[in-house]
């Protein structure tokens, strides 16, 4: 990659920043990084930066990256080149640095643990630069806005958490600007991946199978959509405007006799935030075993005040307890409280024994008992209770 001329770049900038045009001079992304470094009243002859101590909510990042950047370590190793780690506010987490002659120049602009490298406090820089714009970002020499900084390159990649699309920090390289190289954004982007990945497999195993598909599918989805079961929600950005916390159990309670009792059936709903909408489900199995639902939504005009709208009965039960079990688990109960094996109990219900098995499962946790034996005594019981005779 042919290095811009430092010199040229800080006439271009002094341009820029006197209102004047600079036409192609620039590069367009760096072009909108020196007006937002300038709509936050930042000057290039004035290097400031932020010092705040590491917050305890970056920890989960920095396990995740710690492999993956030991590793780079021994790859850089002869080179003069800083791994840098950061969380989403730009503040750095880990800074990896051999060379003796170059921790000294990142000591001078505070490319150092603790200090903020944001954009608006720091003007143009792969760091902030990518954290603002959600982006792989190369910023080399005079393409920093701040004249401190025009002695060096950097690349830097955006790390997202897995399980909501949510910018967690970054991944960074630097090194001194007659030193870089246009590899280097290759190999940050790389590393974010990398990063991700050690995210997603500190799962546990059904969650971390969920958490794949849900992966594999959101490369291609351009709308809302969300993987869960019983413990976790995965959702994609789109998602993440209409769904909340607490619709998780609303959601697995629906899902969890659709996927079975009606697979491919739309099922239309409403959502804490308000929002109404259809959704498409599909069982995520690892193996045979089901550990989750794939959900695909298409919005709906909202309803108006007094509008009856098809909600499916499953919604309006109650999460745990007998009148919380759909039809068909109540059915299941009914056979495997007869001593029918689950076998049996698929063959009259002509569904395949996985899925009766699932059913199982569900209605052991809507009734807290953890036995078919314990199932059998309290259907007979309740069995019994409705079967007598009203007094009086």
């Amino acid at each position: 990659m042919a290095k811009p001329h430092l010199l040229d770049l800080r006439e271009v900038l002094g341009d820029f920043v006197a209102a004047q045009p600079v036409g192609a001079r620039v590069r367009p992304e760096i072009a909108a990084s020196w007006r937002r470094s300038l709509s936050a009243d930042l000057q290039p002859s004035r290097f400031d930066v932020p010092y705040e101590p590491a917050a305890g909510d970056a920890e989960r990042l920095g396990q995740a990256a710690r492999p993956i950047l030991e590793q780079l370590v021994g790859d850089f190793s002869s080179t003069s080149m800083c791994l840098v780690l950061t969380d989403t506010h730009g503040r750095i987490v880990e800074r990896r640095v051999g060379e003796r002659s170059l921790r000294s120049r990142l000591d001078a602009i505070m490319l150092a643990p603790g200090f903020r490298y944001e954009e608006d406090h720091v003007g143009t820089n792969a760091i902030g630069t990518t954290l603002e714009q959600h982006a792989p970002s190369f910023v080399v020499g005079g393409e920093h806005f701040a004249d401190a900084l025009t002695g060096m390159a950097c690349a830097a990649a955006p790390i997202l958490d897995p399980t909501t699309d949510a910018v967690l920090g970054a991944i960074d390289l630097t090194c001194p600007v007659e030193q870089s190289h246009s590899l280097m954004l290759a190999v940050a982007k790389h590393a974010a991946r990398d990063i991700e990945r050690e995210l997603a497999g500190n799962e546990p195993p059904a969650d971390r199978a969920l958490l794949e598909r849900f992966l594999r599918a959101r490369l291609g989805a351009r709308g809302p959509m969300a993987a869960l079961n019983e413990r976790v929600m995965y959702t994609n950005a789109p998602a993440l405007k209409l769904l909340e916390t607490t619709d998780r159990t609303l959601l697995w309670s629906v899902v969890s006799a659709a996927i079975v009792d009606r697979p491919g059936v739309p099922i239309e709903l409403p959502l804490a935030s308000g929002w109404i909408g259809t959704m498409s489900t599909e069982p995520i199995l690892d193996g045979r075993a089901l550990v989750g639902a794939l959900l695909r939504f298409r919005s709906l005009p909202a309803a108006q005040p007094g509008e009856v709208r098809a909600i499916l009965a499953t919604d309006r039960r109650p999460t745990f307890g007998w009148g919380s079990l759909t039809q068909t688990e109540a059915s299941v109960t009914e056979l495997v409280s007869d001593g029918l094996t689950n076998r049996e109990v698929a063959a009259r219900m002509f569904l395949s024994a996985h899925t009766v098995g699932f059913h199982l499962r569900q209605i052991f946790r809507k009734l807290d008992i953890n036995s078919r034996v314990e199932l059998t005594r309290h259907f007979v019981e309740r069995s019994g209770d409705l079967a007598s005779p009203t007094a009086g």
